[in-house]
């Protein structure tokens, strides 16, 4: 290591502030070719070396115009969607509002391992990034361990103004793969960014957990996105092709997993797109009655509780029919919270005539609104009793109690019949 080099790393550490040295100082990146095995079939992959003293890193770089399309999606839609959520008033996690196409990383890995602890190392660091210009691919290929230092060097130079990550298990898995890794080289490269993270893969499990046989990034490209990856390298073996990379220097080895790493960074643009198209037209009727439901359960469990209404009443009113009761039941539950007790009545006696299959948490609910909010106890003790009897036979035929229900629906009886009596006798 270069004498410049110690004495950079020994300010840093020191907080010594100067007008040129703010971060770890290193010898201008350069290309070294005739160190490099294989370096002429690394050009033919529009891939280059940074240098970082002894070490080096390689950078793989692909740019694709707004006008491509990604699945059902062209990458100029992203563009679109974030000015629209510059201009609604939802709030939700995954909103946009205050940043620009540019601040958002569409962010992946490759590693050794499917572990999060230091055993498993990070070989590849890829990324898209949308600006009004088009859309730019970068990946950082580690080509050895010995290398680890130029990898994360260059990286993290060059996302030092990162604003927000987009992953796809990434809160989960990537990027404390990649705090883990930088524990080992932090004296020699920039810190981490603080930044923004939204996490794809919980918004895929909200929509279409019940859909889906996985919800995987390649299931949910396929039948949700509607992009076909073709013949691609599966995930499973990108180990042990890096492996065989490390015996034998070849990019042939892991030209598959640049390709499968760069169609996950890019299927990541065309998801938020979609997700966020779902969460901003919540009222649009191409929207399965499943993904309505949960789209309104989402806007409830982050407090847009008008927009989660409006959701889950035009969703019964298109297709009342296959609303699940958990659909009725919050939307009984927003009725409430909005003093709309005679709505939410209507609507669980609509769902219960119609329904094949009867519903004690309905029936207790109806039963709730009838002795509270209506006064009518006869009424409320009817659907208490009705409630009970359901669970019983509910048992009978599946073997599965409800214990806490039973018990809370015997006093409820109770207490109505108590309440009957005494409004007789005056």
């Amino acid at each position: 290591m270069s004498i410049k080099g110690k004495l950079s790393r020994m300010k840093q550490h020191l907080s010594i502030e100067t007008k040129q040295e703010e971060q770890v100082i290193a010898p201008a990146s350069k290309v070294i070719s005739s160190e490099i095995p294989f370096y002429d079939k690394w050009k033919n992959l529009n891939a280059k070396a940074l240098h970082f003293e002894e070490q080096y890193t390689i950078l793989r770089e692909q740019y694709y115009d707004l006008s491509t399309w990604h699945g059902k999606y062209s990458f100029a839609e992203v563009v679109d969607i974030i000015e629209r959520w510059q201009e609604t008033s939802l709030k939700h996690p995954l909103s946009a509002a205050g940043r620009s196409p540019e601040d958002l990383l569409f962010f992946d890995t490759e590693t050794t391992g499917l572990s999060s602890g230091a055993g498993s190392t990070i070989f590849l660091l890829g990324y898209s990034q949308v600006s009004r210009d088009g859309v730019k691919v970068r990946q950082y290929f580690l080509p050895g361990p010995e290398h680890e230092v130029a990898l994360y060097y260059h990286f993290l130079n060059d996302v030092k103004n990162l604003s927000n990550l987009v992953t796809y298990n990434g809160k989960a898995f990537d990027w404390p793969q990649v705090k883990t890794r930088h524990t080992f080289v932090r004296n020699e490269v920039p810190k981490l960014p603080a930044f923004g993270h939204f996490d794809l893969l919980h918004g895929a499990r909200r929509l279409w957990k019940e859909a889906l046989p996985s919800c995987k990034l390649s299931v949910i490209e396929g039948e949700i996105l509607k992009f076909e990856r073709g013949e691609d390298t599966p995930g499973y073996m990108a180990p042990m092709l890096y492996f065989d990379f490390l015996h034998e220097p070849d990019p042939g080895y892991i030209k598959g997993i640049l390709t499968h790493n760069e169609w996950d960074v890019l299927s990541l643009i065309s998801l938020y797109v979609h997700i966020s198209r779902c969460l901003l037209e919540y009222e649009n009727k191409a929207l399965t009655t499943n993904e309505k439901f949960q789209i309104g359960k989402w806007l409830e469990l982050v407090g847009e509780k008008e927009r989660a209404l409006v959701c889950l009443e035009q969703l019964v009113k298109e297709d009342a029919a296959n609303v699940s009761e958990d659909g009725f039941l919050l939307l009984t539950k927003l009725y409430k919270q909005a003093d709309r007790s005679a709505e939410a009545i209507s609507l669980l006696e609509k769902a219960l005539s119609f329904r094949s299959l009867p519903s004690s948490e309905m029936a207790t609910e109806l039963s709730k609104l009838y002795e509270h909010h209506v006064k009518d106890y006869e009424k409320a003790l009817d659907y208490a009793v009705n409630g009970l009897t359901w669970i019983k036979e509910t048992a009978k035929l599946t073997g599965k109690s409800k214990t806490k229900q039973t018990a809370e629906l015997v006093k409820r009886i109770e207490r109505l019949e108590q309440k009957i009596i005494k409004a007789s006798d005056s």
